[in-house]
């Protein structure tokens, strides 16, 4: 007999809930469906390589997305404040920030984006190529879901793209400090 695993996930169609299976044994798992739009994704990004790995990764994953790419933490306190040029943008499904940014830093965007009301619920998470066990305490104080280490390698960069998938299907578990980074 298989084990299974019920999670509620929000509907994407008529706004009530509905239990979503996902399969242990098979390590099957079955989205909601979602016809209306792709996800929405922010990236706060000043290394364009890695922007490039993260699509790639995204795509082998056949994740349907649209991303938005900034390049430094002023860009993206702009966003988060819904000012022009990014006041039309919509609600992103996903926030992933480098810590390490020009003239904002990682840290920064994360706290706005944690006291913004109109992204609570939105998961945030952090890559950096840090492996610091300080800055991963603070962050999990700010309430990032999820800390990755900016791999070296290209297969280990793919990897990536299973754990946002993970973190827009609501499957990813809050940051622990003391745990190593995912991807």
């Amino acid at each position: 007999m298989k084990s299974r695993l019920t999670k509620k996930l929000p509907a994407q169609l008529n706004g009530d809930h509905r239990a979503t299976r996902v399969s242990v044994a098979e390590k099957v798992l079955q989205l909601p469906i979602r016809l209306s739009r792709p996800y929405s994704i922010l990236v706060v990004e000043d290394n364009g390589s890695d922007v490039f790995l993260l699509e790639r990764a995204l795509n082998r994953q056949h994740i349907d997305f649209r991303l938005t790419h900034l390049c430094d933490g002023e860009a993206a306190l702009v966003f988060i404040r819904r000012e022009v040029p990014y006041a039309g943008h919509p609600r992103p499904d996903l926030i992933l920030v480098d810590l390490n940014l020009p003239k904002v830093g990682g840290e920064d965007v994360i706290r706005a984006v944690r006291s913004a009301r109109h992204l609570q619920g939105v998961p945030a998470c952090v890559w950096s190529s840090s492996e610091s066990l300080c800055d991963r305490e603070s962050l999990s104080r700010l309430g990032v879901d999820q800390f990755i280490s900016k791999p070296s390698g290209l297969e280990q960069f793919m990897q990536i793209g299973k754990t946002l998938q993970n973190l827009l299907a609501g499957l990813s578990v809050k940051l622990n400090p003391a745990t190593p980074s995912l991807a």
